[in-house]
């Protein structure tokens, strides 16, 4: 009987190994190389400053995940988001629900202070080393007062709902008055001020100019009654930002928070821009914004507006139709998700979409927001706010966030901060591969060296000098989909240690890569696994 179960128990064993060697044999199947790829890193071209702030998160990313380098405090929330009680409308996104919200989730202490969720985002950054804050503040004209769901019955006449005004024109308070029906934007300001800090210190480097105005009588209707016109949206642009520049002149202004594609070509229903558009002096909305803020500057003798302001949710589809869809299984959807990055920068790349169909008049975006600012408006900059490619929860989903990040790198864009949706553990991974790869804050590089990818299709490649280590570091994204990819680097200099980290469909965790990093005399080659972000690091 003994030796029954003892043979049994062999026959299992064997029928187990016999199984692990065929998983190992598909396993080494599906790394074998298909592609081979060329990366030429030209080191006598002028290198580019990459802003660490496009490596951003918008508040509410668990921050034990990600390590960012800038957060945003924005969403619908804050277009009614009344800083005295911090009481907040939720709109049309749930119930034009006027309740405490925006406070749910933070600490105790600041639950019952004025300007809980600023003070609250302001000493996570503290915590955590995040060196930029940006801060949304209020311009759509009312706020949230009391508790329910508001309807038109509510009107706004101080019962449920505040005035925001710009300026008190009389002395500050650090306790506001919460019965006069008003709230005070620079009263606000001041309080920030006497709690962190100004821009030069620890307070808010930056403050956002609402958020998405464009939908304000869509998401907002209670409060954005009528249409909101272009003309309407740059007076109260420009006075809000005054506001903020008498008091820290030294803050960025981010405007006009737009929430998509067909808000940057036309903001609304103003017949004076149409009668612009038709004389051919403005091409879309953002031409029209940035020529408004230069006449402004030249009105004022300041600049009011420091960085276009700007949400970027893909809208490219793949043969399912859906936006952002989750077949994973489906290489055609895997391939159309992490190609959407290429309607920023690809003059030659068509994306399925709705505005692909219409036209797609200014792809790819990121030429020509530059063109737009050096005609009508040299020196701002560019940032988008919100953003997301979807499938944060798979390993395409980090192969977009990472490209999306080279992208930014390579045109010099100023600030980004990710819209989280349900699921975001690959994009974290994905940012943490520019700024804590190892997780002991390794960092990507603050300059820009010049390369190029035989095959960008199949392998993205982004090089950047660090000056803090002194070592070459090179984001690869293999987008081969069942092969490994063969990539070769001439680097014209010559590298005697090398070290890979890498981010596969395993796990959302970073680990060291596994594949011989081969240093030859001017050049580095390796084998990218299929569907991988990988981080090189070159010492000479």
């Amino acid at each position: 009987m003994k030796k029954r179960v003892f043979y049994l128990l062999l026959a299992g064993l064997l029928i187990q190994f016999a199984s692990s060697c065929a998983s190992t044999a598909t396993n080494a199947a599906k790394t074998e190389v298909g592609k081979k790829v060329t990366v030429d890193v030209d080191f006598s071209a002028p290198t580019k400053a990459i802003s660490p702030y496009i490596f951003g998160v918008n508040d509410g990313a668990d921050l034990k995940k990600v390590q960012p380098k800038s957060v945003r405090l924005g969403g619908n929330r804050m277009t009614a988001y009344n800083w005295e009680t911090n009481k907040s409308n939720a709109g049309s996104d749930w119930h034009h629900s006027s309740d405490d919200y925006l406070i749910y989730n933070i600490p105790s202490n600041f639950r019952t202070m004025s300007g809980g969720p600023a003070l609250n985002v302001a000493q996570n950054a503290m915590n955590h080393n995040i060196p930029y804050t940006l801060l949304t503040l209020q311009m759509a004209g009312y706020v949230a007062k009391t508790n329910g769901n508001m309807t038109k019955a509510n009107a706004l006449d101080g019962k449920d709902w505040c005035k925001i005004i710009n300026r008190k024109n009389a002395p500050f308070t650090l306790k506001p008055d919460t019965t006069d029906n008003v709230v005070y934007t620079d009263e606000y300001l001041n309080f920030l001020d006497h709690m962190i800090g100004k821009s030069d210190s620890d307070g808010f480097k930056a403050y956002a100019l609402d958020n998405e105005p464009a939908l304000w009588q869509h998401t907002h209707p209670l409060i954005q009654r009528e249409p909101l016109y272009a003309d309407t949206l740059i007076e109260k642009t420009i006075d809000l930002a005054s506001t903020i520049k008498d008091f820290d002149p030294n803050a960025d202004v981010f405007g006009p928070s737009l929430f998509g594609y067909s808000s940057y070509c036309d903001f609304g229903p103003d017949w004076k821009l149409k009668v612009a558009k038709s004389l051919y002096k403005y091409q879309w909305f953002i031409d029209f914004y940035l020529d408004k803020m230069r006449e402004a500057e030249e009105t004022q003798g300041r600049r009011l507006v420091d960085v276009l302001d700007l949400h970027y949710y893909t809208e490219a589809k793949g043969p399912c139709g859906i936006r952002t869809c989750q077949h994973f299984d489906n290489d055609e959807c895997i391939k159309a998700r992490i190609n959407a990055v290429r309607s920023l920068y690809d003059a030659n790349y068509k994306e399925s979409s709705w505005i692909q169909s219409t036209g797609a008049k200014f792809f790819p975006l990121i030429p020509n927001l530059q063109e737009s600012v050096n005609k009508f408006y040299p020196g701002t900059k560019i940032g988008f706010t919100e953003y997301n490619f979807g499938a944060g929860q798979d390993i395409s989903g980090a192969i977009a966030q990472a490209d999306f990040l080279g992208v930014l790198a390579q045109n010099e864009i100023y600030f980004a901060s990710l819209w989280m949706m349900e699921n975001s553990e690959y994009q974290f991974a994905a940012i943490n591969m520019f700024t804590n790869y190892d997780n002991k804050g390794g960092y990507f590089g603050d300059s820009l060296v010049e390369s190029t990818s035989s095959d960008d299709y199949a392998v993205s490649s982004f090089v950047a000098e660090n000056s803090e280590d002194g070592k070459l570091h090179i984001i690869l994204t293999n987008k081969e989909i069942h092969s490994g990819t063969l990539v070769t680097i001439n680097l014209n200099d010559s590298y005697t240690k090398a070290e890979l980290y890498e981010l596969d469909k395993s796990g959302s965790k970073i680990h060291m890569g596994e594949n011989p990093v081969k240093i030859k005399k001017g050049s580095v080659s390796l084998v990218l696994n299929p569907l991988t972000v990988n981080h090189l690091i070159l010492e000479k």
